[in-house]
């Protein structure tokens, strides 16, 4: 009975993560990031033209799919989107749906994780404090937002990884290559963890006795060079990357995008400063820690305890090494511990570099390898002991935890049942789409960022924004913006979607317009205005008279 329940402990921290993420799952409005990854699926499902990025496309059957998002973000949500779509009908709660089920299983694997290499109890209590980690349920509610695919494929090679070791059968080499192609395809931040595994594997391989490691007999050195081990790797690792490379031979844009963001990223953040972009980050992981970086769901709220209990699970991995240092069983779980510690580490030390900016959502990788750190090092202090005390305090500390993230969470959703998301996350963008559709506006002009895939997405296609902003340069028009705009302010079927003031993304489009406006004598009219429901203006639906 006791192992039985043991192997469904997995259930409650599955069903409570279940329960915080399918609830009012359409708040709040899909972010232009999000929405971008349906695009393509809404399109096709449409029988529209399916827009590409960089045109860069690729034919099944009678399918024309694009290969990836944007340059550095393949099309792998988009591809499974399309099925989503079809058996669900298109609409921002069956588009969550899926990377809701990409979360559900980052909570098993989580659990697994945390089992296969410290232990039953550590595996249930990571995955139950990452079920209520505030930064993981609401990054998964938006996960194609975040790439959270990306999360799972990390923790699904630490295991493959693991049995490679364990059974030496190159089968889960050859799966851990695929997985590795396809990760880096789905979004090239997956570089990331797979630098920092790499770093890591020869220590592990050195220090598997004192690791507490069996490995197999079939895995040494020797057999590492057989070409039956790396031949069909290779191919395995190339077919999951295979889109990505595609789209780099028709373009070679990726890695012209790297190097032109190499110094500076396109955002304006000085890649050169590593130093205070570190600092920067670390201030942010507390943040991610504690979940109360989602202002935009309608207020700041926070797992008080979560940061002073990994802090304190980090600070015990010394402790116990230097206290325990006699003790095999418990010093090599220490240097377990300590090794996931080493790849939090690494990880952090990458993400000062950014073709973009230093945004929380590039943080969502670390969500399990937090939960599995404050587990893990608080484990410590419970491998081999006995007695009730011991247990009691455990209980005791998980279940403060667990209703720090909890409460955070629900007060998370308050918030957003009341503010509906604000800016880029309202859901504004619904009545924004009702009012277009009423009025008989089907392609209205953008002029800024936000508007095309979301409401592609809440219209089911009817609505198609076109683009005029320009994305070059992000901080001021291009030298060619008054040309573009002067016909179409000359025409009568002309509108325009512009952001509020404080709800803008790329500055000055709008103040150029009107300056375009005032010089040909036009004016602009102001035939409708979306509110969010605070009562902020969010967009403006503007109409020249010729």
């Amino acid at each position: 009975m006791k192992r039985a329940w043991r192997s469904r402990a997995w259930l409650l921290p599955l069903l409570l993560y279940l329960a915080l993420t399918l609830h009012q799952l359409s708040l709040p409005g899909p972010n232009y990031d999000e929405a971008v990854e349906a695009r393509p699926a809404v399109q096709l499902l449409q029988h529209l033209p399916v827009e590409a990025h960089r045109n860069a496309v690729i034919h099944l059957g009678s399918w024309t799919l694009p290969l990836m998002i944007v340059d550095y973000v393949g099309a792998l949500n988009a591809w499974v989107l399309i099925l989503f779509f079809k058996i669900g009908g298109i609409s921002v709660p069956v588009m969550r749906a899926w990377p809701i089920l990409v979360g559900a299983v980052i909570i098993l694997l989580t659990w697994q994780v945390g089992r296969e290499f410290f232990g039953q109890g550590v595996g249930f209590a990571a995955a139950l404090l990452l079920a209520v980690q505030p930064s993981f349920v609401f990054f998964a509610r938006q996960g194609i937002y975040v790439t959270n695919t990306t999360i799972a494929l990390m923790l699904a090679i630490w295991l493959a990884l693991a049995r490679w070791g364990q059974t030496g059968r190159a089968r889960w080499l050859w799966l851990t290559a695929w997985m590795a192609g396809l990760g880096l395809w789905a979004k090239f931040i997956m570089l990331w963890p797979l630098a920092a595994t790499l770093i890591l594997i020869p220590g592990v391989w050195y220090g598997r006795n004192a690791l507490g490691y069996s490995l197999a007999a079939g895995f040494s050195p020797a057999a590492l060079r057989h070409p039956r081990q790396w031949g069909p790797a290779l191919v395995a690792f190339l077919v999951g990357l295979f889109p990505f490379i595609l789209f780099n031979v028709k373009t070679g844009a990726t890695f012209q995008h790297f190097l032109k963001t190499l110094n500076r990223s396109y955002y304006g953040v000085e890649n050169t400063a590593y130093t205070a972009n570190l600092l920067t980050r670390w201030g942010q992981m507390r943040d991610f820690v504690r979940g109360d970086h989602f202002w935009y769901l309608g207020g700041s709220f926070a797992d008080p305890w979560a940061w002073p209990a990994f802090l304190l699970a980090l600070a015990l991995i010394p402790v116990v090494l230097v206290w325990r240092r006699r003790d095999p069983r418990r010093r090599a779980l220490a240097l377990r511990v300590a090794l996931l510690a080493l790849f939090f580490l690494l990880l952090l030390l990458q993400t000062p570099l950014t073709p973009t900016a230093l945004w929380y959502t590039h943080l969502a990788m670390f969500s399990p390898v937090v939960a599995l750190l404050i587990a893990g090092g608080w484990g410590l202090l419970l491998h081999g002991g006995k007695g009730w005390a011991g247990w009691l305090l455990a209980a005791l500390g998980l279940g403060l935890l667990t209703f720090g993230g909890l409460r955070a969470d629900v007060q998370y959703h308050r918030a957003l049942a009341a503010s509906g998301g604000y800016a880029d996350h309202s859901d504004a963008i619904y009545r924004l789409g009702d009012e277009l559709l009423a009025r008989g506006i089907f392609s209205p002009y953008a002029l800024d960022w936000g508007f095309d895939a979301p409401l592609i997405l809440v219209t089911q296609g009817r609505v198609n924004p076109i683009e005029i902003f320009g994305y070059e340069p992000y901080d001021h028009p291009d030298a060619d913006f008054p040309q573009r705009v002067q016909p179409l302010l000359q025409r009568a079927d002309t509108y325009f979607l512009v952001h509020a003031a404080d709800r803008t993304n790329f500055p000055g489009r709008r103040e150029a317009l009107q300056a375009q406006a005032r010089q040909m004598g036009i004016p602009l009219e102001t035939v409708a205005v979306i509110r969010e429901r605070s009562g902020a203006v969010h967009t403006e639906v503007w109409h020249p008279v010729p």
